[in-house]
């Protein structure tokens, strides 16, 4: 078991989670993005709306309980490289605050596109430096 209070462990434990949802949330970034290609065709972009695997409730999901929740774990336990963690944290929480009234497929602008295009760069490379150095590339724990 896992001692938690440790360190060590908890920066070990929280980064496993975290590189097992932000992937996720990527995956449905770029779902959503795939869709930005048919903007300018209305039917189109219905039809692609109902085949996409994009998924608002679980980018909100992720980010709220997971990617801000888990950023926020490592910074009060003071995991390395903290302001990596800080910048995941205020990323997951900002992603949420942005497609929290996103509801309708309306809402899906050029804007919103490029905004997500933009959450997609950031999580990419808050990713990269929190692997940078710790046993753990492409999302699996290296041994």
């Amino acid at each position: 078991m896992k001692d938690l209070t440790n360190k060590v462990d908890l920066q070990s434990y929280t980064l496993k989670a975290v590189m097992g949802v932000v992937p996720l949330v990527e995956n449905h970034l770029s779902e959503l993005l795939a869709l930005s290609t048919y903007l300018g065709d209305k039917e189109k972009f219905d039809q692609a709306w109902q085949k996409t695997l994009f998924c608002r409730e679980c980018i909100l999901r992720h980010a709220q309980g997971e990617i801000f929740g888990y950023g926020l774990e490592c910074i009060r336990g003071s995991c390395t490289p903290l302001e990596s963690w800080k910048q995941l944290a205020a990323l997951g929480s900002e992603i949420y605050d942005y497609f929290e009234p996103l509801r309708e497929k309306e809402h899906y602008t050029r804007e919103v596109f490029d905004k997500a295009q933009e959450f997609l760069t950031k999580l990419r490379s808050v990713r990269k430096e929190l692997t940078r150095d710790d046993g753990i590339r492409n999302g699996h724990i290296e041994d």
